[in-house]
């Protein structure tokens, strides 16, 4: 496979439709809403934190069609590229490379004698790393609890941590994604420099003292992912739920919180994982 003393994978993806990217039944972006008018994303974006361990493991991409449109048409496309690098900055670019195969869709495009509502291409990987990750595999399987109820109580964590922002507490805020930061420290070798780098841009961003955006239950909907181990909650667009107001709307979009809950134990309940 190879020898590295910390291999990083990353997908980087180009998506000219509405979509995401699912890695182990888990999204990796979502690229939704106004965004998808027109023009794409495009973007490099590492995986190691939804891997958790060596193995094999597998990649999905969805494509829907544009915001404003029913049907994806002959011009959306969508394309996966798979590296792998040493994660140490002075080494990442000399060794970053491909280890699998593109996936794509029909490069000359989906048939414009079709109505394509929804296409999806994937693929498996194989990966090897030096640690298991204790993340949301051995959770509570939600799909066993009834949608109705799990809408609640997943609404009613929303709640909170929709009070918590509002409030611009940003210790406290970090304090309930702690079991998410431990997963993403370890996943990325992070040193103590980035760790505190990190917990810095939480706070600076917390101290702009943002207009976060309300929860409207009517418009939301719940995501069970994970293979049943994972739960959010989304606007009916795909959006996330939990936003910031832009700080400057005419350059930048909402500033977006894509907020994933698991539950370790039933005594526990929800968590952000």
């Amino acid at each position: 496979m190879h020898d590295f003393k910390k291999p990083l994978y990353s997908l980087y993806s180009t998506l000219y439709c509405s979509g995401s990217i699912w890695v182990n039944d888990v999204p990796l972006i979502d690229w939704y809403g106004d965004n998808t008018k027109e023009g794409g994303y495009a973007g490099d974006d590492t995986i190691n934190h939804l891997l958790l361990q060596s193995g094999k493991h597998k990649v999905v991409g969805k494509m829907l069609p544009r915001i404003g449109q029913k049907t994806l048409t002959e011009k959306e496309t969508m394309f996966i590229d798979f590296y792998l690098a040493e994660a140490d900055l002075q080494l990442w670019k000399r060794t970053r490379h491909k280890f699998h195969p593109k996936v794509k869709s029909p490069w000359n495009g989906l048939s414009e004698n079709i109505n394509h509502p929804y296409f999806e291409i994937s693929t498996e990987i194989e990966v090897e790393l030096p640690f298991t990750l204790d993340g949301w595999q051995n959770s509570v399987d939600l799909t066993k609890i009834k949608e109705d109820e799990l809408f609640k109580e997943v609404l009613s964590t929303y709640y909170q941590i929709h009070a918590i922002m509002k409030s611009h507490n940003a210790t406290k805020f970090l304090e309930c994604s702690k079991e998410k930061m431990i997963l993403q420290e370890q996943a990325f070798y992070f040193s103590n420099d980035r760790k505190k780098s990190f917990l810095d841009g939480a706070t600076k961003l917390f101290d702009q003292k943002l207009e976060i955006m309300p929860l409207d239950p009517s418009k939301l909907k719940l995501e069970i992912m994970g293979y049943g181990k994972l739960v959010r909650l989304v606007h009916l667009d795909g959006s996330p739920a939990l936003q910031y107001k832009s700080p400057d709307p005419k350059n930048q979009g909402n500033i977006e919180f894509d907020t994933k809950l698991h539950m370790r134990t039933e005594n526990q309940g929800l968590t952000i994982i």
